[in-house]
């Protein structure tokens, strides 16, 4: 059987992210193929803090009187002629004209019929001026690529003057639960309630793919011819697709032999990794086929620790492992690796007890995985593993 690590490079190995360029009102939560880079200055002129008076600082002096030479109103596009002890009245965001350098704003003059002000203090230049480019230069860098998009991306790169950004194409993922016990009503009680399309489909935004989830389905080989049928019709590059059971090597598991038949190519059917050992992984062009155990633990292994690696690369990204301190030793087979629920306090970690992949109480109480693949047999407390946080 393959190991785990061999398992995750054959799935990488032959992926290729596939960029497409969106306005940016599209691109939320998608990564970004390339550096953006702001296409002007910000602020792109010398502009008021407040509103005030624009001065030339070194006709200020304290108790002075300036004569107030014209009006600028907020989008208005005015010159205003400099004299000697001049300033002219402006409103909060309108430009500073040279050789005007500097503002005061209302509360430090006073306003004398109309026509002029006197200075209650001093005032430096650039003094109440928010500078051209203060905040971005022209061509500076916004986003580095790799980076997942957020509302202030958006936000910076529209004031910036960008459009467009060129992104990795988002993967999509469509579900299929297969088996007789399993149903997506809760109120059945002769079932096992199926809550697995609910946890996949909530991760879409945190990794960014699109999500279809066909329902429950037979097992029989008329309900996955139909299924298969559906998955057919797909043309979507990078296409995830992923089935619940129904892959174990028993009386009633169809869904190797549907596959050959559809012509996708099996890389690998069971690996030596608990849950999850009966997983099998098919390609067929640039799609991909995940046929996952039901047990619900087993699943969600699979997809954090097969899928998502998959997902990540498909967008130029990876996964991160971080390095913790076993306090409970554990044993395991040589060849195996595992992947456990772990209870996380800054870098210490606990296994819990409950690790069956039916149980989904110790998926609740826990706050991170564990990776145990170190080639033998007993992992003694104090030992160094790696694990990823639920956060991640």
């Amino acid at each position: 059987m393959i190991s785990y690590k061999k398992a995750v490079i054959e799935i990488l190995s032959n992926c290729k992210p596939k960029t497409i360029t969106l306005p940016i009102s599209k691109a939320i939560n998608y990564i970004a193929a390339k550096n953006i880079f702001s296409k002007r200055n910000n602020p792109s002129f010398d502009n008021s803090l407040l509103d005030g008076f624009a001065v030339k600082s070194t006709d200020v002096q304290k108790n002075k009187v300036l004569t107030i030479a014209g009006k600028i109103s907020a989008g208005e596009k005015k010159k205003i002629k400099y004299k000697k002890n001049s300033c002219y009245q402006i409103a909060t965001g309108c430009p500073i004209q040279l050789p005007f350098d500097s503002m005061i704003p209302y509360e430090q003059v006073i306003i004398k019929n109309k026509k002029s002000i006197q200075v209650k203090m001093l005032v430096k230049k650039s003094q109440n001026v928010r500078k051209k480019g203060s905040d971005f230069k022209k061509n500076s860098l916004i986003l580095k690529k790799g980076t997942q998009i957020q509302a202030s991306t958006l936000l910076a790169a529209k004031t910036l003057g960008v459009s467009k950004i060129e992104v990795y194409s988002k993967p999509k993922i469509i579900l299929f639960c297969s088996g007789d016990e399993i149903s997506d009503n809760p109120s059945h009680t002769n079932k096992t309630i199926n809550g697995i399309s609910e946890y996949l489909e909530s991760f879409k935004n945190k990794y960014n793919y699109d999500f279809e989830y066909l329902g429950v389905v037979k097992d029989s080989k008329k309900d996955l011819k139909k299924i298969y049928n559906k998955i057919k019709k797909n043309k979507s590059k990078n296409t995830i697709f992923i089935s619940t059971g129904g892959v174990s090597m028993g009386h009633k598991d169809f869904i190797p032999s549907a596959l050959k038949k559809n012509e996708y190519k099996i890389i690998f059917h069971k690996m030596n990794m608990k849950p999850g050992r009966p997983t099998l992984f098919a390609r067929k062009k640039d799609n991909f086929y995940f046929g996952l155990p039901g047990n619900p633990i087993a699943t969600i292994v699979g997809f954090h620790f097969l899928i998502v690696p998959l997902i990540k690369k498909l967008q130029g990204k990876k996964v991160n492992w971080n390095t913790g301190v076993l306090l409970n030793s554990q044993k395991k087979l040589t060849n195996m690796t595992l992947l456990l629920r772990g209870k996380r306090k800054n870098k210490n970690i606990k296994i819990l007890p409950g690790q069956e992949s039916y149980k989904i109480s110790t998926l609740v109480k826990a706050n991170c995985w564990v990776l145990l693949d170190q080639n033998n047999s007993f992992i003694k407390r104090g030992s160094k593993v790696k694990y990823i946080g639920y956060e991640n």
